[in-house]
């Protein structure tokens, strides 16, 4: 497994905990969307952005994209009363959806140019991103608790799909 596959196993391992952790936080009557959703965003700029500089020699900057990407949406957040009208978290949540997905269409794109068929995963992970967090934002018009699951569920189902191409890379190059 090379240096890059480790660094996205890791980010991906950090985005399934933070997922679990958004499940748990009802359970402590810790329901405070606004700085829940703003310390994900945080936690994943930052996360990528150390991705972007450990990796930065393979010439990849999906991880400065996808910093860039959150640290727009954080200040979107910041200046939007997320708790008290669930409309604006649907859509800021939306727009880091489409901001990712471009990303990741790019990142498709790249292995289709180079010939490698992982193109063909990335789009099938892509498209169950989208649908993922269509669904999650469909769902965010209920009370501060179950927006936090419904977060939760979408950040661990997020971080799962992530994990899906650094092992499918490490099990190819082991076979």
């Amino acid at each position: 497994m090379n240096k890059k596959q480790k660094v996205e196993l890791i980010i991906a391992a950090f985005l399934i905990l933070c997922g679990s952790l958004l499940l748990i936080f009802p359970l402590f009557q810790f329901i405070k969307v606004k700085l829940i959703f703003l310390s994900v965003l945080i936690i994943y700029s930052i996360l990528n952005f150390i991705k972007f500089l450990l990796v930065r020699k393979d010439k990849d900057y999906e991880g400065l994209f996808v910093s860039l990407a959150s640290i727009v949406v954080l200040v979107i957040v910041i200046f939007l009363d997320v708790e008290s009208v669930p409309w604006y978290l649907a859509l800021s949540l939306f727009i880091w959806i489409i901001l990712m997905s471009l990303i990741k269409l790019k990142k498709a794109d790249y292995y289709n140019d180079r010939k490698n068929k992982f193109w063909i995963l990335e789009i099938v992970t892509l498209i169950l991103f989208i649908l993922t967090g269509l669904l999650t934002t469909i769902n965010l018009y209920y009370e501060n608790s179950i927006q936090i699951l419904v977060l939760g569920y979408f950040y661990l189902i997020h971080g799962i799909l992530e994990l899906v191409d650094p092992l499918t890379m490490y099990l190819n190059e082991k076979k």
